[in-house]
């Protein structure tokens, strides 16, 4: 699924919509693939990059997710 990262200013492609929240978000401009003795090389030739979690890309998300910072708030305020 992909949200809008409003410090970024891109789509972001992340496993769910509360991932911008979270400790673990980390937006980058997907690197391609890498190829040893080659280097990377871009997915898609001729266009702009996508933009991805890095976290995700590189590590997979953590089984437990991170709550977010938003749901942390309402806990402590009794609001959740």
């Amino acid at each position: 699924m992909k949200v809008r990262d409003k410090k970024v200013k891109q789509m972001v492609d992340v496993s769910d919509k509360e991932c911008p929240t979270r400790e673990c978000y980390w937006p980058r401009p997907d690197p391609g693939v890498f190829t040893q003795g080659a280097g990377y090389r871009t997915r898609y030739p001729g266009k702009r990059p996508d933009w991805l979690c890095g976290t995700r890309e590189m590590n997979g998300c953590p089984e437990d997710k991170p709550k977010s910072d938003v749901a942390k708030e309402g806990m402590k305020n009794g609001n959740i």
